[in-house]
């Protein structure tokens, strides 16, 4: 019975698909299967409507909350049916920011895309060195 070397190129090809290609895998399964609602603003640390403006803007009647608030057209009706105008400290603000990380787990799973590409390469060229190889034997 006659041994099969296995190549240089065929080893890493191996090696670098399962190790590299692991991680390509799980980066990808997180940006796109993720679990999105975890990347809440806290409950207990809300941001201010000022820290939000350059997230999201919130129109009213065309005219964005900001304007509402510094012109004091926004009111709010207490339990004893007085009217008070809102001030921006009575807005608060919870934002997802699964957008960043997504974009974040994305460009960390460049590199190991790129080695996951070229580990494969390797690994389908070492199979084809290894078959001529095995064919001139057997003939």
């Amino acid at each position: 019975m006659k041994r099969i070397r296995l190549n240089a190129l065929l080893l890493i090809g191996i090696i670098g698909t399962f190790t590299v290609g692991t991680t390509f895998a799980i980066n990808v399964y997180r940006a796109f299967w993720g679990n999105r609602n975890i990347y809440w603003t806290a409950r207990t640390m809300p941001l201010t409507i000022g820290e939000t403006k350059n997230s999201f803007e919130l129109l009213i009647h065309r005219k964005s909350i900001h304007d509402h608030l510094t012109a004091g057209t926004l009111q709010v009706v207490l339990k004893n049916g007085d009217q008070k105008p809102i001030a921006p400290s009575d807005i608060a603000v919870r934002i997802n920011n699964w957008d960043k990380v997504k974009s974040s787990i994305l460009a960390q799973s460049l590199i190991p895309s790129i080695l996951f590409g070229a580990s494969c390469t390797m690994l389908i060229i070492g199979v084809i060195q290894l078959l001529r190889r095995t064919n001139r034997d057997f003939q």
